[in-house]
């Protein structure tokens, strides 16, 4: 008979867990010889040669006949990995008016407003969004923080793309530097990103707003290089027709920097329309969110860890293909491939998981 069937289960719902789902865990509540009691009621009743209390402790006496102390299955709350950080870094200079598609008649301010909302009614819950345009008042004022990567922040963030308005230059480098002092990222409980969406190589300082200058293209490359070196991921987004058939260099390099390049021989994520940009921002939700469930106790047993999406058994896949694994450094559960997509699109509903316990049969 399995443990679980042998102990009330409290299913515990995380506010800050893994996709807000309902999370349950059976684990050896303590340290001990390694294996389980399965015969503890709970009554304090062992197998005869010992007490168990069924919350936790050890029999004291050795369950198991030997005489040591022996762990007994129990439950316990399980904190879910946090939320991501993710601050919208995007560009609403003059040039934005103009077409995403040479043929089209859609903005591509019209386009970025549409591709956010997409984004944020996606990954509202999953992923914790913040909010910088760029330039701020006047045609090189760098950007700032106009709202702070919170858990509820999705709602302002879209009042504030509905009002979008795009005009003056692209003051990228020194953006990116504010960036790296956004309280958001500071969070080293947390992995932290920077989403980047531009229509255009940097013109400030240097450039005044008007043209492209070598040192403002070092500029934001330096920025992304110092905030990958605080532990700050960035993802570049390259948005418009004309902007992404002359291939920028700079983009690409910046992609690399930031330590998020696209797997291909365009580093950074060109979209040079609204399906592509949708594609792109899909793409990179699915990335930074956290397919993984930090553990509070340390496993006994590693090698006996069970997973269950709504009843159904996961995987454990040491290829990190499909399936779970265990981290025994970050002491977490991992989940990779189409188990992790499931998770992020929101198809799982429970998450039941079983550690230091005998086999299920």
């Amino acid at each position: 008979m399995r443990a679980a069937d042998l102990i009330g289960s409290r299913v515990m719902k995380t506010l800050r867990g893994l996709l807000s789902v309902w999370v349950v865990i059976l684990f050896c509540a303590s340290l001990g010889t390694a294996g389980c009691s399965s015969e503890g009621n709970g009554n304090g009743n062992g197998d005869g040669n010992g007490n168990t209390d069924g919350n936790g402790q050890l029999d004291g006496n050795g369950s198991d006949g030997s005489g040591a102390d022996v762990p007994i299955c129990d439950e316990v709350e399980l904190e879910a990995s946090p939320l991501a950080n993710l601050l919208l870094v995007v560009d609403k200079s003059h040039s934005m008016n103009d077409p995403t598609e040479a043929s089209g008649d859609r903005t591509k301010v019209e386009d970025l407003r549409t591709a956010v909302h997409f984004m944020l009614d996606a990954f509202e819950g999953k992923i914790r969004f913040g909010w910088m345009p760029f330039p701020n008042q006047d045609t090189c004022d760098p950007g700032v923080v106009l709202v702070e990567v919170g858990d509820d922040s999705a709602g302002l963030i879209r009042q504030l793309v509905d009002a979008f308005v795009a005009w003056g230059g692209t003051p990228t480098g020194e953006t990116l530097q504010n960036a790296l002092a956004c309280d958001g990222l500071a969070d080293e409980e947390r992995s932290n990103f920077v989403l980047l969406v531009t229509d255009g190589m940097p013109t400030c300082p240097a450039g005044s707003g008007h043209s492209a200058k070598p040192a403002d293209a070092q500029l934001a490359l330096s920025a992304v290089d110092e905030l990958h070196a605080a532990g700050i991921g960035t993802f570049v987004v390259g948005l418009g027709e004309d902007f992404n058939s002359s291939d920028p260099q700079l983009l690409n390099d910046m992609a690399v920097a930031g330590g998020q390049p696209r797997d291909d021989s365009v580093k950074y994520y060109p979209a040079s329309s609204l399906a592509e940009l949708e594609a792109a921002f899909e793409d990179i939700a699915k990335a930074v969110f956290d397919c993984s469930l930090a553990l509070e106790v340390v496993p006994e047993k590693p090698e006996w860890i069970w997973v269950y999406f709504d009843g159904e058994p996961v995987d454990r896949d040491g290829g990190h293909q499909d399936g779970f694994d265990y981290d025994e450094q970050n002491n977490r559960i991992d989940f990779y491939g189409p188990a992790c997509d499931r998770l992020a699109n929101g198809e799982v509903e429970e998450i039941y998981v079983e550690m230091g316990c005998m086999p299920p049969t």
